[in-house]
C-alpha cells in the first residue's frame, strides 16, 4: 500500500487532482501536463500490469498565465506527448478541506505508446508501465544463465530499468545447462514462477520481485459503507471457467525428468473431489532442480490462478494508496466481512475524482 492521505480525509470529500509530468531521458519536458480526464488501470494477470489513458486540450498554457501551448505532438520528436521514449510520471494530489494539509501520492511511470487527435480540440494519450520494455526489447541472440536467479533477473532486464527483490526471497543458482528464450518478458516471468515470486512494477518503473502472498490476508485497508466509509458498492462475481484446480510443475531439463511438483485444491467448490471436475495446468522450467522447488512453484501458481476466480468488484471513493496485492477487508452493513487481495484497480484522473474500481480476489 502506498503512502498517502488517511482514511478520514478520503472519506470527507477532499480536493483531488492529478499531476502528470513528462520526461525524455533525464530531461523534464513539461512540469505539468493539463489533464482534462483519464484513468490509470492495473491488473495482476495482465502482461504489462498497468496502463494509462489521459485526454488533454489541444491548446492550453503549461503554466498559469503563460502562453497557450499546442499539446498535439505532430512530428516533433521532442514534444512532451510524443512517443519517442517520452514517459509520464503520474501522481495524485489530495488536500483536506478541513486542515488544508496536502498529500502527494506517486502512482507510476508510463511510457507513451501513442496519441490521437479527435479533431475537436482534444488529444488522447495512451501509455504503459515500463514492463512494456521487457516485452518489446527481445534478445538478439540465445544466452545461458551465468549466475543466480537475482543476478539473471538484473541481467535480463532492459537497459536502464532497475530491479529489486523482497528480502524474504531466498536466492539460488541457475543451472548453466539451459538457454533463455529471446523474450525478456518470458524469461523474467519464468524466474518469478520458478522462484516462486510475484513480478510487479513499482511507482518509479522499477521491476519488483515480491514474495508469494500468505495463505491468510492481514488487511492494510478496511473498506466499509455508511458514515465514515468509502465503500460505494460491492456486488459479488464468480468466474471459474477454465481455472485450474491442479498444477503440475516439472523440470525442463531431460537429465532431471523425475523432478515434479503437484499442487491441487482438495476442498471448496473447486475441489478435485467435487462436481467442478479436474482442470490441469502443466508448466515446466529448467530452473527447477529438485522436488521442493517444483512443489513450491506448483503451489504458488495454483494460488495465483485461483485467487481472482471468485472476486468482488468494488466501487469506492478514490484512494491513491491502493496497489495490486494489497490485503483488504470489505464490510457492508451487518454482513460478515470479506477478506482478500487486490487483483485489479482502476483509478480516475479527473479533478472531481469520480469512483474508483478495484477487484478483490477472495480467500477460499
Amino acid at each position: 500500500m502506498r503512502e498517502g492521505p488517511p482514511d478520514e480525509v478520503l472519506a470527507g470529500a477532499p480536493i483531488w487532482r492529478p499531476r502528470v509530468t513528462s520526461w525524455l531521458g533525464g530531461q523534464m519536458l513539461a512540469a505539468e501536463v493539463p489533464v482534462r480526464s483519464g484513468r490509470v488501470t492495473g491488473k495482476a494477470d495482465q502482461e504489462v500490469i498497468e496502463e494509462l489513458s489521459i485526454t488533454v486540450p489541444r491548446w492550453a498554457a503549461p503554466t498559469p498565465g503563460g502562453d497557450a501551448f499546442d499539446w498535439r505532438p505532430g512530428v516533433d520528436p521532442g514534444h512532451p506527448l510524443a512517443r519517442f521514449g517520452q514517459f509520464l510520471d503520474v501522481s495524485i494530489v489530495v488536500e483536506s478541506v478541513a486542515t488544508r494539509q496536502v498529500w502527494e501520492t506517486r502512482i507510476g511511470r508510463y511510457q507513451i505508446k501513442g496519441w490521437d487527435d479527435d479533431d475537436a480540440g482534444t488529444i488522447t494519450v495512451k501509455g504503459e508501465s515500463l514492463l512494456a520494455r521487457a516485452r518489446d526489447d527481445k534478445l538478439t541472440k540465445l544466452t545461458s544463465p551465468v549466475g543466480s536467479l537475482a543476478s539473471e533477473a538484473r541481467r535480463l532486464a532492459p537497459a536502464g530499468v532497475g530491479v529489486s527483490f523482497d528480502p524474504a526471497l531466498v536466492d539460488r543458482a541457475c543451472p548453466s545447462a539451459m538457454s533463455w528464450s529471446k523474450s525478456r518478458m518470458e524469461n523474467l516471468r519464468e524466474i518469478a514462477d520458478a522462484w516462486p515470486a510475484l513480478l510487479r512494477v513499482d511507482s518509479w518503473g522499477q521491476y519488483v520481485f515480491r514474495a508469494p502472498l500468505p495463505d491468510v490476508p492481514a488487511p492494510v485497508l478496511r473498506l466499509k459503507d455508511g458514515e465514515g466509509g468509502t465503500l460505494v458498492s460491492a456486488p459479488r462475481a464468480d468466474s471459474r471457467d477454465g481455472v485450474p484446480n491442479v498444477v503440475v510443475a516439472s523440470t525442463g531439463n531431460s537429465a532431471e525428468a523425475d523432478v515434479q511438483g503437484i499442487a491441487m485444491l482438495t476442498s471448496g467448490p473447486m475441489s478435485v473431489n467435487g462436481p467442478y471436475g479436474i482442470v490441469v495446468k502443466e508448466w515446466s522450467s529448467s530452473l527447477l532442480q529438485n522436488h521442493v522447488q517444483a512443489q513450491a512453484a506448483a503451489r504458488s501458481m495454483l494460488e495465483s490462478a485461483a485467487r481472482p476466480a471468485q472476486s468482488v468488484p468494488v466501487r469506492i471513493a478514490p484512494d491513491p494508496r491502493i496497489e495490486i496485492d494489497d490485503p483488504v477487508s470489505i464490510s457492508r452493513g451487518d454482513d460478515s466481512p470479506l477478506w482478500g487481495w487486490v487483483t485489479a484497480w482502476d483509478l480516475p484522473l479527473t479533478a472531481d475524482g469520480g469512483d474508483m474500481r478495484i477487484d478483490v480476489g477472495l480467500t477460499s
